[in-house]
């Protein structure tokens, strides 16, 4: 029995290595011939039939639909609140070194948007029902917490300006329709243009 399966697998051997052989001359009558080197076009055309063939026998891209897409988009994000929260909690100073080393690309970038005319072309897109809507929904709803949420930091906005209006020493006020008057204000709207620009 062992020599039987020996005598087999030689056999099956002998006629694998034999194949091309026994094949050479059917290719050779179907006009296949013995050339020079390929062409360094070659590889490409040769890829690119590679690649048409392959779509031709697996099909186009299948491509779910946008409906379909959009809502999955929406349940995944929505249950990834808690990831999103644990993800920024450590990635306050990852963030500020990031965007301080991006200083430079972040004003190339906004001139090259402002060349391109980017602003007006999203606001074309967007347009004015698309603002209302989102405006009387989500505005809505996130303008009081974000309000009370912000306390703090209006404090510390507010407080450089309302020390240099309590620095001022104005003219006196005069008569109603007085020029002097208007001379008040423009050296209050001078001095907190100074504040804001000079910060």
């Amino acid at each position: 029995m062992h020599r039987f399966a020996r005598v087999s697998l030689l056999l099956l051997v002998a006629l694998l290595a034999a194949g091309p052989l026994l094949a050479a001359p059917i290719a050779l009558r179907s006009g296949a011939t013995i050339s020079a080197w390929p062409s360094p076009a070659a590889p490409t055309s040769s890829l690119v039939k590679l690649l048409v063939s392959g779509l031709a026998v697996f099909g186009a891209i299948r491509v779910k639909d946008t409906g379909t897409i959009a809502k999955k988009f929406k349940d995944r994000a929505s249950a990834a609140t808690k990831d999103y929260t644990d993800g920024v909690q450590a990635a306050g100073s990852d963030w500020e070194s990031g965007a301080r080393a991006g200083a430079d690309n972040y004003k190339a970038a906004v001139i090259d948007a402002a060349n391109r005319g980017a602003f007006e072309k999203g606001i074309a897109e967007s347009g004015a029902a698309r603002y209302t809507q989102r405006a009387t929904t989500l505005g809505s709803q996130r303008f009081g917490p974000g309000v009370q949420a912000s306390e703090g930091d209006y404090a510390k906005g507010v407080q450089p300006y309302l020390q240099t209006l309590a620095s001022l020493n104005l003219p006196p006020r005069g008569p109603k329709g007085d020029p002097r008057n208007q001379q008040r204000a423009q050296t209050v709207a001078a001095a907190l243009r100074a504040q804001k620009v000079g910060r």
